[in-house]
């Protein structure tokens, strides 16, 4: 019995003196799960809302302020001819020259020509000249914005 003992004793020792070291554990890979559907929602009726509409009364329409309108004249390229007159109203002169079309507004500080082409059945603006009037004192940019007005 004292040799277990003494066997026991040494062995218990042994392990406390030389314990060794182990690399560090590399963290096991965590298995990602779906997240469990959420719980239904107990339905509930929505209470009904009705809503009486009242006409508008008619009243003119205010001009739009300056910066609302978009007074580059470069926005008509492209524009089929139906467009042109939408935004500009009916032409004051239009001659027709082979394919093409030009389409002449005036206006007291400038005029505008519109040449339109037609590309696949459609009259399309292929180029414009917008000019100053001999008296004209405004750039032709600002009658452009009158224009505008004036075919709304």
């Amino acid at each position: 019995m004292r040799h277990f003992v003494a066997v026991f004793l040494v062995t218990t020792l042994a392990g406390c003196l030389a314990t060794p070291k182990l690399p560090p554990a590399e963290p096991e890979p965590v298995k990602q799960s779906v997240a469990p559907k959420p719980a239904k929602a107990a339905h509930r009726k929505m209470p009904v809302v009705t809503v009486n509409p009242q006409p508008m009364p008619q009243t003119a329409a205010a001009p739009l302020p300056k910066s609302a309108i978009n007074d580059d004249p470069k926005q008509l390229f492209g524009l089929a001819g139906h467009r042109i007159s939408d935004l500009l109203g009916p032409a004051n002169f239009i001659r027709r020259d082979g394919p093409a079309e030009v389409w002449q507004y005036r206006a007291k500080a400038c005029v505008l020509d519109i040449y339109l082409y037609k590309t696949v059945g459609t009259l399309t603006v292929a180029h414009f000249d917008l000019r100053k009037r001999r008296k004209a004192t405004l750039p032709p940019r600002h009658c452009f914005h009158g224009l505008l007005i004036a075919g709304r």
